[in-house]
């Protein structure tokens, strides 16, 4: 039964209650009313026929005193009587009247008696008077009855008295009947009225739990709604299953992600979606979930689209324990393939190189450093394959970058066709390759892998799209070496082993380049300690750079006709307080290959001109060349460098001449040019350095926008014994003048080299014979006391 029907229920029994009582009470209420109100009128009406009767009595005994003292006429004494007579009828009428008032009868009696008494004792005094015809006086007879008629009026006041008390005992028992009456009803009403006020409160707590009700109804209503459009337009999919896997409820995102429509879900089985591979583990999970302490679990998993297709999705799941009725499951799912892709995007350029599709430098590296660790000390067992294509600088300088990635993917498609079983083949640099296979020492096999290998980038240059001619430079090296002479280069760590076994590979490819490249090195002791020498130079480098331990030294040049001096050019010197004094041909290569001879540029450059400003100081008017490394050249920055080294120096960018090789143009002969007047335009002045050694013809020299072009010293040095040697240079001196180029010869030692290029035309010269390179004091000194004023002076 609700609430409603017991506080109905509890109203109706209230109402036939006080019904029930209002018959009983009213009635009774009613009827004590009355009686009360008849008594107060038979009150008021004993009252006045008491009155009445006892003025009635009066009257009589008035009269019969009149009769007993009247000297009138018969006739009137008559009348007299006969009034009498009428006053003791009315007196008899009032008595009965006042009897039926409820007077006690004993009262009556005694009332009827005396006053019987009374008019006998008067009739007879009346006949006793009137047979004697003698007048009496009032006083004589004013006792006449009196004893008769005391008695009558002590009865008419017993009888009043007893009226009176009948009066007063009926009315107090009207009374005490209405007063109980009353209680009843005014009890009644207070148990109706505290009933009412308790129907009441408790309506009022109703109607209040009532709106709370409903608000809180509302508010589920509300939420509900929005728990809904927030189910039905997530942005992951969310599904309810039974605790056997039935889909009870899936959102549209859900459906999306499975290819579906919601109405082909509900009711099948969610596991039926899950890939087989996974399929297990989520059965397993699922299953354990209602009996553990466990209520969700997360997974990352396949599903199956109704398309066949597999996606990858996150996967939460949750047991929901309602206080009634079965579990289940609440499922939110999270499409994550192109997150998945993304990431093992990420994952795979973190170990593979994307143009190549081989295994970078430090994943390479890690490989390698585990295998190292599996050998077993002092055996032989990896033999590493350090490689490099030949002349690919001169790839990307003539056909540009895309068609160099191009050509690089195409030999790695080759090398991963050529790799076996066990082997690691992998882009170390640029056009780098790493070769890991497990060999003995110097065994044949591993040769003829590299000898095999040296074939793949022979064959790939004949299939290749673009058919340009590959070859490779092979370095060999084998960790037992590695590893029997690593000394004081170990660091405690496999890491060291396989640092070094790299380090001597290479070292075993650069051998190899240089005796022409396309073929193949071993690593041998002395090259082992070639390698041990590097890397010395190369921590020296790092502590010669923190110390300044480079120097500048300047070697003059001369006009070949007047013998004038025009410049000086800027060389850099190196004496290390560790290894000494090292040469510019050992220490400016190892640097250009780690990089740090773009800070020794930076610094020779910022030197050189800061001397070189003494000169201008003087009055003089005298240049300076540097020279610029590749790497520095194409540096994005190199141009606004030299401007702000120039700035700082307040050197004269017309007195400033950069020297560069021909290798930049080779690297990007785009770029090169687009750089060159660049600097150009700030006024300074560029040269091609060593001319005549590398790839450049006279042809190749038309593209090149330079100012002047230095003839290596392999030109003068067979001048005077090779009439071949003469007209080569003969014919550059021409061309030169032809393209309207400054033409430095370099390495004059001798009178005779100094005569016949000044009989060729030659525009100026440095060497030996015309001054050694020397110290910035040196030169200053030369600048202002020794102008030289003829060329013949400064032998």
């Amino acid at each position: 039964m609700t609430g409603s029907n017991v506080r109905y229920g509890a109203v109706i029994v209230l109402a036939v209650s006080l019904g029930f009582a209002s018959l009983h009470t009213i009635p009774m209420v009613s009827r004590d009313l009355r009686l009360l109100h008849d008594v107060y009128a038979i009150d008021v009406q004993g009252i006045r026929l008491e009155g009445e009767l006892q003025y009635e009595i009066q009257k009589s005994r008035r009269r019969f005193l009149r009769i007993l003292l009247g000297t009138g006429k018969p006739d009137q004494l008559q009348r007299e009587i006969q009034m009498l007579n009428q006053g003791d009828a009315t007196v008899e009428l009032l008595s009965s009247q006042v009897s039926q008032l409820g007077i006690p009868s004993s009262s009556q009696e005694l009332f009827q008696q005396k006053w019987g008494q009374y008019k006998t004792k008067r009739d007879l005094l009346i006949k006793t008077e009137m047979r004697s015809q003698t007048p009496k006086s009032y006083g004589a007879h004013e006792g006449l009855g009196k004893e008769e008629f005391f008695p009558v009026e002590q009865a008419v006041n017993d009888a009043s008295t007893a009226f009176e008390k009948a009066s007063a005992e009926h009315i107090q028992e009207v009374s005490n009947a209405l007063n109980g009456a009353l209680h009843e009803l005014v009890a009644l009403l207070a148990i109706t009225l505290a009933s009412l006020s308790l129907l009441i409160w408790i309506d009022w707590k109703r109607i209040r739990t009532e709106k709370q009700l409903k608000r809180a109804t509302h508010d589920l209503l509300v939420s509900e709604s929005r728990f809904h459009q927030a189910y039905e337009s997530a942005s992951v999919g969310m599904g309810i299953f039974k605790l056997d896997g039935t889909i009870l409820s899936m959102n549209q995102k859900a459906a999306e992600i499975l290819g579906y429509e919601i109405d082909e879900l509900i009711g099948t089985k969610g596991d039926a979606f899950v890939a087989p591979e996974f399929r297990k583990n989520h059965e397993q999970r699922i299953d354990l979930m209602p009996g553990s302490t466990e209520a969700s679990y997360q997974a990352e998993r396949k599903v199956i689209r109704k398309d066949g297709k597999t996606v990858w999705v996150r996967n939460s799941v949750a047991l929901l324990n309602t206080a009634e009725g079965e579990p289940h499951f609440f499922s939110i799912t999270e499409e994550i393939t192109r997150q998945k892709e993304a990431n093992d995007r990420l994952a795979y350029l973190a170990n593979f190189d994307p143009v190549t599709n081989l295994p970078n430098l430090h994943y390479f590296e890690e490989i390698l450093a585990a295998e190292l660790e599996k050998c077993a000390p002092g055996e032989g067992c990896i033999a590493l394959l350090y490689l490099e294509i030949d002349s690919f600088d001169f790839v990307k300088g003539t056909f540009g970058r895309t068609v160099a990635d191009e050509i690089l993917n195409e030999v790695g498609a080759s090398l991963s066709q050529f790799r076996q079983e066990g082997e690691v083949i992998a882009r170390l640099d640029d056009h780098v390759f790493g070769v890991l296979l497990r060999a003995a020492p110097y065994d044949e096999a591993t040769l003829a892998r590299a000898t095999q290998l040296r074939e793949v980038f022979h064959r790939a240059s004949q299939f290749s799209k673009h058919r340009i001619p590959l070859s490779a430079s092979i370095g060999i090296a084998y960790s037992s070496d590695a590893g029997r002479d690593i000394g004081s280069l170990r660091r405690g760590s496999v890491g060291a082993d396989a640092d070094t076994l790299l380090k001597y590979a290479r070292a075993a490819m650069l051998e190899a380049r240089s005796r022409g490249g396309d073929s193949i090195f071993l690593a041998d002791p002395a090259l082992q300690e070639r390698a041990a020498q590097r890397h010395q130079i190369e921590s020296a480098l790092l502590r010669g750079l923190r110390e300044n331990e480079f120097t500048v030294v300047f070697q003059p040049q001369f006009l070949v006709v007047t013998g004038r001096l025009v410049r000086f050019e800027a060389l850099c010197r190196w004496h290390s307080a560790e290894l000494g004094t090292i040469p510019p041909d050992r220490f400016i290569p190892i640097a250009e290959q780690t990089g740090l001879i773009t800070e020794i540029g930076r610094r020779v450059l910022h030197e050189a001109l800061i001397q070189a400003r003494n000169w201008t100081d003087s009055g003089r008017r005298i240049g300076v060349a540097v020279n610029i490394s590749p790497m520095q050249f194409m540096r994005p920055d190199f141009t606004h460098i030299i401007t702000e080294i120039l700035a700082l120096t307040r050197f004269p960018p017309s007195l400033l001449e950069l020297e560069i090789t021909e290798g930049i143009f080779i690297r990007d002969l785009n770029l090169a040019v687009s750089r060159i007047r660049e600097l150009q335009r700030l006024g300074l002045s560029v040269a091609l350095d060593d001319f005549g050694t590398g790839y450049s013809s006279l042809s190749y020299l038309q593209r090149m926008p330079i100012d002047a072009v230095k003839l290596d010293r392999s030109f003068v040095r067979d001048l005077t014994t090779d009439q071949a040697t003469v007209s080569m240079v003969r014919s550059v001196l021409a061309m030169a003048k032809a393209l309207n180029l400054r033409v430095v010869t370099e390495g004059v030692e001798t009178e005779q080299q100094l005569e016949i290029l000044r009989s060729l035309g030659c525009d100026e010269a440095q060497g030996f014979l015309l001054g050694r390179p020397e110290t910035a004091e040196m030169a200053l000194r030369r600048v202002l006391e020794s102008p030289l004023q003829s060329i013949g002076t400064l032998a």
